[in-house]
């Protein structure tokens, strides 16, 4: 009978079925036909205070690191936080400060959270050596909330500076921060002009390469390495809000590449401005303290997330308080008026040992004033000032010469000085009392007039160490000097856009100078290229009206030696000419309070030494 034969079944087939089988027992079926959702947006926090200059204690009725710090510990509540600054937060620093090189301000910003930081121009005021220095003590690990590095360490990042490797260590292009799940990239940018704003040699061998071109490279490579959001801190600022905001800041941002940085973030140049420029977020704080922002941004973490939005929200924090117990030890206990309602006691603990040895030196009264001598808002660096006329008649008549000059970017503070805390609180310093409304109240100290001034309010006036030397210069060289002094006026001189700080302030003569004029400096700025001539200046003389010709006649001056070596572009003064004197800037203004009987009377100035046109 017929045999019937079954079909053999495909082993190839089984052994599939078996895989299935095996596979369907080890991954779960929603793997294999869903993607994991991204995970969800968040808002970030990003809060800057820039251009802080070591101002631990209040210069005003704001700021102050102690006051800061217990807002930010504050606002760290709300978000996920990076904290940040974009320049000068050392350089030109009071003496609480200044006096023990700066280590006090580098405290300070550890305890108050900064995370990263760029350079401006004063940071390099004492040199490379010194600012390593300062890094080190930016980066070393934490010995807790006391100590030699007490609280958090924090790095420094720039981004347009060659032959960096070989001058600084420490200091990377870029660096990452993972902020509440958000790969966030800081890019560091210094201002071009910097080296011209320090005495030659500050640098070392570091050049300064173009920012534009330094910041779209690394926020490319950011972008590439998967960044949510990138951030540039620049040590730019704006110039001038009227008729629309302009300046370094803006120019910067103007140029970027679109879509690759989302904040920027200025300073310098003190003006509060906040605005969006080719699509980015731009913004300057107030100098000092005296504000801080806080940016928010919601963002997208994880691949291919971005900034789904970004605002800014700026705060005056004050009043700033004061502290109290002998020797500022406590966050309570000042004047019921001004009493710290934010005070960080971790900082304020940190500072009683230097403010004991500050004390000793510079409590000392040295006399009084009948007027408050204002430098806010950066006046000395546009017009004729009474502080400014103070300290070039200390020059001239200390050195014993017909001229004083004085560059104004060497003025720091009003006079007296805010930035200064002497330990008794019962002198006159508190100024805020409807006569001077420019000026800056001194908060825990009572009020009334004449101003009590201390041997501290000297060395915060004038905190570089620079020294005042005699020389003789050329009428042709004085006009040179003058020349360059304005050469960076604006075409209109408001309160809102000024000079920079060559500005002169002078003694013993006056001068013109006329705005609608091109500027008579050429060429690069250093000591073989820049070339000034008259054109602004248009006449120069003596307060008696006899010229002062511009020609060959020797006459002698004094003047500080940052600009001898070419400061502030005063490269017409490094020619060579012997200094017949050199006494500390300080010291000269000391002694000429001194002379006065202690009595400092702005009334008896001569005024008018400088005047601008188109007049305004």
């Amino acid at each position: 009978m017929p045999v019937t034969v079954a079909p053999r079944p495909s082993r190839r087939g089984s052994l599939a079925l078996v895989l299935i089988a095996l596979l369907g027992l080890v991954i779960p079926g929603t793997a294999l036909a869903v993607k994991p959702p991204p995970p969800p947006p968040v808002t970030i926090q990003i809060l800057n205070a820039s251009d802080w200059h070591g101002n631990i204690d209040p210069p005003g009725a704001a700021g102050g690191a102690w006051n800061i710090s217990a807002r930010w510990q504050a606002d760290r509540l709300a978000f996920p936080t990076l904290t940040v600054a974009a320049g000068d937060d050392v350089g030109a620093t009071p003496p609480l400060s200044s006096f023990f090189g700066d280590v006090p301000a580098v405290k300070s910003q550890r305890l108050m959270g900064i995370q990263v930081g760029t350079f401006g121009n004063h940071n390099f005021d004492s040199g490379i050596a010194h600012l390593q220095g300062i890094i080190d003590a930016a980066m070393a690990p934490s010995t807790g909330s006391s100590g030699d590095h007490p609280g958090s360490p924090y790095t420094y990042v720039a981004a347009n500076l060659t032959n960096l490797s070989t001058n600084l260590t420490g200091v990377d292009p870029i660096r990452y921060f993972n902020v509440g799940g958000a790969k966030v990239a800081v890019i560091g940018i210094v201002n071009e002009e910097a080296p011209t704003l320090v005495a030659p040699g500050s640098f070392g061998t570091i050049l300064i390469s173009d920012g534009v071109t330094a910041a779209n490279k690394f926020a490319g490579i950011a972008r590439k390495a998967g960044a949510n959001a990138v951030i540039v801190i620049t040590h730019k600022g704006v110039d001038g809000l009227l008729p629309s905001p302009f300046g370094p800041l803006v120019d910067f941002t103007s140029g970027l590449t679109p879509g690759l940085v989302d904040v920027v973030i200025g300073d310098h140049t003190n003006v509060q401005y906040s605005g969006t420029v080719n699509g980015v977020l731009v913004h300057e704080n107030l100098s000092n303290g005296a504000t801080y922002s806080k940016t928010l941004m919601t963002v997208q973490p994880g691949k291919g997330g971005t900034v789904q939005s970004k605002s800014l929200v700026v705060v005056t924090p004050g009043p700033a308080g004061a502290l109290g117990g002998t020797g500022k030890t406590n966050c309570v206990g000042g004047t019921p008026a001004a009493t710290a309602t934010f005070c960080d006691q971790a900082l304020v603990d940190m500072l009683v040992p230097y403010r004991a040895d500050l004390a000793t030196a510079l409590d000392p009264v040295i006399g009084t004033t009948t007027q408050v001598m204002d430098r806010g808002g950066n006046i000395e660096r546009r017009q004729e000032v009474p502080l400014g006329d103070l300290i070039a008649d200390a020059m001239r008549i200390q050195m014993g010469t017909q001229i004083g000059y004085m560059n104004s970017g060497g003025i720091r503070s009003q006079f007296p000085a805010c930035g200064y805390a002497p330990v008794n609180t019962s002198l006159n310093r508190s100024a805020w009392n409807g006569a001077h409304t420019s000026v800056a109240a001194c908060p825990g100290y009572a009020a009334g007039t004449p101003y009590d001034l201390v041997k501290g309010d000297v060395y915060t006036v004038l905190p570089f160490g620079n020294n005042t030397i005699k020389r003789n210069v050329t009428g042709k060289r004085i006009w040179q000097m003058l020349e360059n002094g304005v050469s960076q006026c604006p075409s209109l001189i408001t309160s809102t856009s000024t000079c920079t700080g060559r500005f002169p302030q002078i003694s013993g003569f006056k001068f013109t100078f006329n705005t609608a004029n091109a500027t008579g400096c050429s060429g690069l700025q250093t000591v073989a290229t820049w070339v000034c001539v008259p054109s602004r200046v248009t006449s120069v003389a003596f307060t008696d009206d006899t010229p002062i010709p511009y020609d060959d006649t020797v006459y002698t001056m004094a003047a500080v030696d940052f600009m001898q070596v070419g400061g502030d572009s005063y490269f017409m003064l490094a020619d060579g000419t012997p200094v017949d004197a050199f006494v500390a800037d300080t010291k000269v203004l000391l002694d000429y309070v001194a002379s006065l009987g202690g009595v400092v009377n702005p009334g008896t100035f001569v005024t008018g030494r400088i005047t601008v046109c188109p007049c305004t």
